[in-house]
């Protein structure tokens, strides 16, 4: 029997760095966008996640998809 991988739920990740705490440290926050289409393609959430990130007054670290 053949497996078949459906998707349920799709959800972007931009990690920011918000700042350094007081030993130097890098301090960051995950923000989540939920609601993404199952269909879209990795290159379309990736280039989604980079407009957003753009808008942030926070430098982005990384874009994360999680099905």
């Amino acid at each position: 029997m053949a497996v078949t991988k459906i998707p349920q739920k799709t959800t972007l990740g931009i990690k920011i760095q918000t700042g350094l705490n007081a030993a130097g440290n890098p301090v960051y926050k995950t923000l989540g966008f939920s609601n993404v289409k199952v269909a879209a393609t990795d290159d379309n959430v990736y280039a989604i996640g980079l407009g957003l990130a753009g808008l942030q007054k926070f430098p982005a670290v990384d874009i994360v998809r999680t099905d």
